[in-house]
């Protein structure tokens, strides 16, 4: 039988030699609040995306969730919901953020602090404000912007979502009303070892375009033939897993990180 959506017992069963992990008290509550949530919210499919670790140790789980997904512009459209939880069991929105805060956002680097109340603050150069000259007294001051946290959050699952969000390839159909369903007849991957085996999920069914045409050395692919599973990591975002049973044709994937980018992979190389 085809997969519809990931499990999340499979997929931290499979993950967890990553060290892709939450605890057991999260899980047991992730069980019953993560259905509970998707009724709530009116999805049609809500699962858990990962966890982002804090300083103060009160990780970040975050659940993605969607409705529809369909072709436009040549790329497969999610109207794609998150929503985040420091116990597994009570969600809250995580609002999108507008293009101008997602440029703050970038700049903040570190672990993120765990509060979700807390601001960091940002200067700017105030672009309205006179040039200085040598008599002046008094210096210009910037423009302070506050960051909310869970702006910074949520800009960092974007910014990992778009490089990743892994299934493997044609297990996505477009229906005639031009919508990405799961593919009923999927029989699997034919090659599990390989790269050519995956694709972005915003790829369009049919398209061709698999991780192995992304930077090269930017995926690792690991493939237990006795077991029948393949692990794939993201190097660009360390701590993003997604792993294929092909035994059970099952699929799914976790992120477990500080939501940064590495940024040294071009050294890497």
């Amino acid at each position: 039988m085809v997969q519809l959506e990931p499990n999340i017992t499979l997929v931290l069963k499979h993950l967890a030699s990553c060290g892709a992990v939450v605890s057991a008290e999260q899980q047991a509550a992730l069980d019953h609040s993560i259905p509970i949530k998707r009724i709530e919210a009116g999805l049609r499919s809500l699962t858990l995306w990962g966890r982002l670790t804090t300083l103060n140790g009160k990780d970040y789980l975050v659940a993605e969730g969607y409705n529809v997904a369909s072709s436009k512009e040549g790329a497969a459209v999610y109207e794609t919901k998150y929503f985040y939880s420091q116990d597994g069991a009570r969600w809250s929105d995580l609002q999108p953020v507008d293009s101008e805060t997602a440029t703050r956002c970038a700049r903040i680097k570190g672990m993120l602090s765990g509060d979700p109340a807390k601001n960091y603050e940002l200067e700017e150069k105030d672009p309205n404000a006179p040039e200085p000259s040598p008599e002046a007294e008094e210096e210009v001051k910037p423009l302070v912007f506050q960051i909310p946290e869970l702006a910074v959050l949520r800009c960092r699952v974007d910014a990992i979502a778009a490089a990743t969000s892994v299934i493997p390839t044609d297990s996505t159909i477009l229906n005639a009303a031009s919508q990405v369903v799961p593919n009923r007849l999927f029989a699997g991957a034919a090659y599990p070892e390989k790269l050519e085996s995956y694709q972005h999920r915003f790829s369009l069914p049919g398209s061709g375009v698999t991780l192995s045409q992304d930077l090269r050395g930017t995926w690792a692919v690991q493939y237990d033939a006795f077991k029948g599973v393949a692990q794939v990591r993201s190097l660009l975002f360390p701590g993003y897993f997604f792993y294929y049973a092909a035994n059970e044709l099952t699929w799914g994937s976790l992120y477990v990180g500080d939501g940064l980018r590495n940024n040294d992979l071009i050294f890497m190389l």
